[in-house]
């Protein structure tokens, strides 16, 4: 098997974009078919796509006009796929050389859940195919075992793949609170895809301001910030201000309703999840244990959205200074001295906001949740993407692979036992230059089977509640 994740492509088609960002596209379109065709002399390959390969958030098309939905879906991605032009035929290449590829959803592409953007996916990459008909187990659950899969064609996931006491692939972005929404295998409102609050902090607020990091929200502070605005001067502030308001205003938007799945997308998830659990050889008790395993996403609670916005912060500040200002006014002081005092109090509350608030770290998040998902599946072997940090780690019998991000070379390679045909080994690689380098390299061992009496999943269901 050979694993990559997180190419974001189309990540530059928006009104606003730095030109190193465009220069990137290009190089991503030169790179990756030299990466594909490379692989493809050595196959055949399971090559599993796991999760962020299209961008959605970021394409922003002219004339989007009222479409919505999946078709502005199926536009973005013919967009992007126009917009790359040599992945494209390499994507074809390696198809036709016999090898397959798995298209894992992510949070950036959760649009791969409609069906008329796996089926324009397949048109462009299996030369005209028709999508897989409802009977096909990857359309009707969403997942399937990875002896499934067909030489020279597509499939596609909306959750996971599992081989029983192999391995257990799926992006990761379930335990992320910002990226995440409930019921997702078909997290839908009327139809269409809810937004979660990265999604919208995205639209609204990142794709206005492209010389901001790609990937600041998991490394600035507050102070980064403000050091980033001021050095742009007063109107870039006042404008960075407004931006921030009504990107806040749109995540309390979503907890008011706009983020919630509505009966019908329930319905259809756990229909799905019923599917999925018959299809993966898994009980619904396995699922429903790691779908608690996953933190609310930001949008259900206001403290949610308030922590993920730092609304909590700015709130507790204004209402203590209003609070001095009308104590000194009601005690006969001078207004400057509340004001003063009101700001003090502020400064202290909010400092002590800031230290009790667990710092956002999604790659050790997910290297910790990952030895439980393992546990609770009984598989020796967990990849994962979604925290564009590469890595292996080995942890109670587990092996974990973060396959990183590919747009730094960084990519998993699986090998089986000839004999037994199970996980054997698993590399952290790196494609630089026009070669392969190994950066790490663990075994697998084979599965340590619960023991009799109360089994994980019992244990992880009573650990939830």
């Amino acid at each position: 098997m050979l694993l990559i994740s997180d190419l974001h492509l189309g990540s530059h088609l928006k009104p606003r974009m730095r030109g190193e960002y465009v220069h990137l596209a290009a190089r991503i379109d030169e790179l990756l078919p030299r990466f594909l065709d490379h692989y493809a002399r050595i196959g055949p390959w399971q090559l599993i796509i796991n999760g962020d390969f299209i961008d959605f958030w970021n394409i922003e098309l002219s004339g989007e006009g009222a479409r919505e939905g999946e078709p502005l879906a199926v536009r973005r991605l013919h967009a992007a796929f126009d917009a790359y032009p040599g992945v494209e035929d390499a994507l074809v290449r390696f198809l036709e050389a016999g090898n397959t590829i798995v298209f894992v959803t992510g949070n950036h592409d959760a649009e791969l859940l409609y069906p008329g953007v796996r089926a324009a996916i397949q048109e462009r990459l299996e030369g005209g195919m028709t999508a897989a008909a409802s009977t096909d187990p990857v359309t009707a659950t969403g997942t399937f075992l990875l002896g499934d899969v067909l030489p020279g064609r597509v499939h596609f996931v909306s959750w996971f793949l599992h081989e029983p006491e192999g391995v257990w692939i799926e992006h990761g972005h379930l335990f992320d609170a910002a990226c995440t929404t409930t019921d997702q295998l078909s997290p839908t409102r009327q139809g269409s895809l809810v937004k979660t609050v990265a999604e919208v902090a995205t639209r609204s607020f990142a794709n206005l301001m492209p010389e901001i990091d790609y990937d600041a929200p998991d490394r600035y502070t507050a102070m980064d910030y403000a050091r980033w605005m001021a050095a742009r001067g007063l109107r870039f502030v006042l404008l960075v201000l407004l931006l921030y308001l009504r990107t806040a205003g749109r995540m309390l938007a979503l907890w008011i309703r706009g983020g919630r799945v509505d009966r019908e997308g329930r319905a259809e998830h756990q229909e799905r999840l019923e599917r999925v659990a018959t299809n993966a050889g898994l009980q619904m008790s396995t699922l429903t244990a790691l779908q608690e395993m996953a933190p609310p996403p930001s949008s259900a609670t206001v403290g949610g959205v308030l922590t993920v916005t730092a609304l909590d912060v700015l709130l507790t500040q204004i209402t203590l200074i209003v609070a001095g200002l009308l104590s000194a006014a009601a005690l006969g002081l001078p207004k400057s001295l509340g004001g003063l005092v009101g700001i003090a109090l502020g400064a202290l509350a909010a400092r002590g906001i800031l230290r009790r608030r667990r710092k956002r770290a999604v790659a050790e998040d997910m290297r910790e949740v990952a030895v439980d998902v393992g546990r609770l599946t009984e598989v020796p072997l967990v990849l994962m993407g979604h925290s564009h940090r590469g890595s292996i780690d080995v942890h109670e019998g587990v092996v974990y692979g973060n396959s990183g991000c590919w747009l730094d070379g960084s990519h998993l390679v699986v090998r089986r036992d000839p004999v037994s045909h199970r996980p054997a080994q698993v590399e952290l690689r790196r494609w630089r230059n026009g070669g392969v380098a190994v950066i790490q390299r663990e075994l697998v061992n084979a599965p340590r089977r619960a023991n009799s009496g109360t089994s994980i999943v019992d244990r992880a269901a009573s650990a939830n509640g």
